[in-house]
């Protein structure tokens, strides 16, 4: 696939182009399914600068420069349908862009289907044995299974694992060299060719890498969006921001997804004395809950 000018889409810098772009994406839900969304950016977050906002179909991209165009983008339609369950949105690691979305642009993303965490799913589907199996169920609680802390892969693994495009993963290796150089090229103006390549091949892997991954199992659709509307949440929910390893780190955060045949979650009245999270006492060894230095199973990684 030639990624160059292979596919259709609009950059929207100015109101006249906002008009038209929120009124032919409107008309393309009407018949679409699925989004994808991603948002990029300086330090993206509450406190970094978002400047740039991809939402896609499987016919066009839109790329919503905010930089220039502030909270109009929003105003104008494209928050409404952000806010939407439907159509549903696919997104890598929708944290940030959450975090960022609500704290700047009063944006409550939702109808969210995140492909990081579909990514685990199918993983541990195709990785299950009964060996294994029995070697979970031998621990009784839940401070004993420490086997079960999953790392979180990035985007380009992902497709370089599951859809195996070379031509994409050139785009995203050229744009990311771009901004490690120079963590401030997503404010500059005009925006690179480079740069929307690498926003438009970005959303439209994703419905490539979706393909590859969403029969992985019948039921596993339902755990998708109740993970990922905590994923949503997790940093977005939070009165204040740290930032620290116990934060952001490369592990999936626990009781994100439901344990298999299940969509809830045990009830949480413990808190984890690094990264805050709470979670059921069962988390915590006897030792770590008389000493109060409860530590999760991520944490113990991490320290």
């Amino acid at each position: 696939m030639a990624c160059k000018n292979a596919y259709d889409y609009k950059l929207v810098d100015d109101e006249p182009s906002l008009k038209d772009a929120v009124s032919e994406l409107k008309q393309k839900i009407e018949r679409n399914t699925l989004l994808a969304v991603d948002c990029e950016g300086v330090s993206l977050s509450r406190k970094g600068a978002l400047t740039i906002l991809t939402v896609a179909t499987e016919e066009k991209v839109y790329l919503f420069d905010v930089l220039k165009l502030g909270q109009a983008v929003f105003s104008a339609g494209l928050g409404e349908i952000l806010e939407k369950k439907s159509p549903e949105k696919l997104m890598f690691d929708c944290r940030q862009d959450s975090d960022g979305l609500w704290h700047q642009f009063n944006v409550k993303l939702t109808g969210v289907l995140d492909l990081q965490l579909l990514e685990i799913i199918y993983r541990r589907e195709n990785s299950e044995n009964p060996a294994a199996t029995a070697q979970v169920s031998k621990y009784k609680r839940r401070s004993q299974r420490t086997n079960e802390v999953e790392s979180i892969y990035g985007y380009r693994h992902c497709i370089e694992l599951y859809v195996q495009d070379e031509e994409i993963i050139k785009i995203k290796d050229t744009g990311k060299m771009l901004f490690s150089f120079n963590k401030e090229v997503w404010k500059k103006r005009p925006l690179s060719d480079a740069l929307i390549q690498y926003c438009i091949v970005d959303t439209m892997g994703m419905f490539r890498l979706y393909d590859k991954m969403k029969d992985v199992n019948g039921g596993e659709l339902a755990r998708l969006r109740v993970a990922s509307e905590r994923y949503v949440d997790l940093y977005r929910g939070r009165t204040t921001r740290r930032f620290d390893k116990y934060e952001t780190n490369a592990y999936l955060p626990l009781d994100i997804i439901p344990d298999k045949g299940s969509l809830g979650f045990a009830p949480a009245n413990t808190a984890c004395t690094r990264c805050h999270r709470r979670f059921p006492q069962e988390e915590f060894s006897k030792t770590q809950l008389r000493n109060g230095e409860q530590k999760c199973r991520v944490c113990k990684e991490l320290h």
